[in-house]
C-alpha cells in the first residue's frame, strides 16, 4: 500500500477510534473530565470525516458512480438498520415486555424521515455522506468557476447556520448536509492544491501550524465554546456557529499534520479500511460490555472504567479483523489439486 493511503486509512482509524470514545463515555455532566473530553472529540470529529471524504473525492474511478454510493454507503446504512431494529427491540422485549418504540416511528426512523436514524444513532453519518457526495459530484462539474463554486459553499453555511437556530433535526440530515459541505469543500481543495505536501517542504511553518491550531483547538475545549458539547447530529453547533466552523478546522489542520508525520505506523490501518463496519457496529459492542459492567459491578463514569472499556472493544476489533483479515488472504490463495 502506497504511502498516502496508510495515513490515511491512519486517520480514519484515528477518527473511529474518536467516535467510539465519544460513545463510550458516561456520566459527562458529573465528571469533569468526562465534559471535557467529550467538547474536545465532538468539536472535530465527525467534520474530520467529512474533510477526508472530499479529500479522497474522485469522479473518476471505474464503474458508474452512484452505484458505488448505493453499494458502499447506502446499502451497509439499510442492512446495519435492519440489523439494529430487530434487535434492539428483542433487547427491549426481552429486558421490558415492550417494543423500544412504535411501529410508524420505527419506520420513520429506518428511512431517516424524522430527522432521527433510531437507536444505532452513528449510522446518520452514512446518509449524509451519501448525499454530499453525490452533491458534491455536480458541484465538481462547476470546477472552472471556482468562484461560482465558493459562493454556493457560503450560501450553504448561511443556509446550515439558519437551520441549526431552529434546533430541529430535518429529514436525511438535511441540516447537517448544509452546515458541514464547507468540509468536504475544504477536502477537496486540499488535495487539489496539495496544501499538505506544499506545508512538509517548510518544517517551521508545518510545526506552527501544528502548535496554532492545537492550542486554539484546547483553548475552544477550555474557555470558548459554552459548557455543552456540539452535536452534529442534533443540530447544535456551540455558542457560535463561526467558533464551530473555526475550531473544527483547527481539529482537522492538526490531525492531517499529525498523522502525515507519522505515516509509517499502521498497526491500526486495518480500522480505518474498515471504518464503517466500525460505524454500524460499535454500538453493540458498546452495550454488550456495558450489560457486563452492570453484572459486574464495575460500570461507572470514571477514568479507569472508560480506558478499559474503550481498549477492550478496539482490541476485539483488531482481533476479529486480523484473524479474518489471515483467513481471508488464505482462502484466496491458489490451491493445486492432485489426482
Amino acid at each position: 500500500m502506497n504511502r498516502r493511503l496508510i495515513w490515511i486509512d491512519n486517520l480514519k482509524a484515528y477518527g473511529v477510534i474518536l467516535v467510539i470514545i465519544g460513545h463510550s463515555i458516561v456520566q459527562p455532566i458529573t465528571y469533569e473530565y468526562s465534559a471535557l473530553l467529550m467538547k474536545l472529540i465532538y468539536s472535530f470529529h465527525m467534520p474530520l470525516f467529512f474533510f477526508i471524504s472530499g479529500f479522497l473525492f474522485s469522479s473518476k474511478a471505474r464503474g458508474n458512480y452512484f452505484s458505488r454510493k448505493w453499494k458502499s454507503l447506502l446499502l451497509p446504512y439499510f442492512i446495519f438498520q435492519i440489523i439494529s431494529v430487530l434487535f434492539i427491540n428483542a433487547f427491549y422485549y426481552v429486558t421490558t415486555g415492550q417494543l423500544e418504540r412504535d411501529p410508524i416511528s420505527t419506520i420513520l426512523s429506518i428511512f431517516y424521515l424524522n430527522g432521527n436514524v433510531g437507536w444505532n444513532a452513528p449510522l446518520w453519518f452514512l446518509i449524509v455522506l451519501a448525499i454530499m457526495d453525490i452533491l458534491f459530484y455536480f458541484f465538481n462539474k462547476l470546477k472552472k468557476h471556482e468562484w461560482l463554486q465558493f459562493f454556493l459553499v457560503v450560501v450553504s453555511c448561511i443556509i446550515g447556520w439558519q437551520l441549526s437556530q431552529t434546533g430541529i433535526k430535518y429529514p436525511l440530515g438535511l441540516q447537517i448536509v448544509f452546515s458541514c459541505f464547507i468540509f468536504y469543500y475544504l477536502g477537496n481543495l486540499t488535495k487539489k492544491y496539495r496544501i499538505m505536501k506544499r506545508l512538509s517542504r517548510h518544517l517551521g511553518v508545518y510545526f506552527s501550524i501544528v502548535i496554532a491550531s492545537g492550542a486554539f483547538l484546547v483553548a475552544s475545549m477550555l474557555w470558548l465554546n459554552g459548557t455543552r458539547f456540539v452535536s452534529l447530529y442534533d443540530n447544535y453547533f456551540g455558542t457560535s456557529y463561526a467558533l464551530f466552523l473555526l475550531t473544527a478546522l483547527c481539529g482537522i489542520l492538526f490531525s492531517f499534520l499529525i498523522f502525515q508525520m507519522i505515516y509509517g505506523l499502521n498497526i491500526l490501518t486495518v480500522l480505518g479500511r474498515q471504518s464503517i463496519l466500525l460505524l454500524g457496529t460499535q454500538y453493540f459492542l458498546l452495550l454488550t460490555f456495558d450489560k457486563i459492567g452492570h453484572i459486574l459491578g464495575i460500570y461507572s463514569g470514571t477514568a479507569f472504567y472508560l480506558y478499559v472499556k474503550v481498549s477492550l472493544v478496539l482490541l476485539t476489533y483488531l482481533i476479529a479483523l486480523y484473524t479474518w483479515q489471515k483467513r481471508k488472504s488464505v482462502l484466496l490463495q491458489p490451491r493445486l489439486y492432485f489426482k
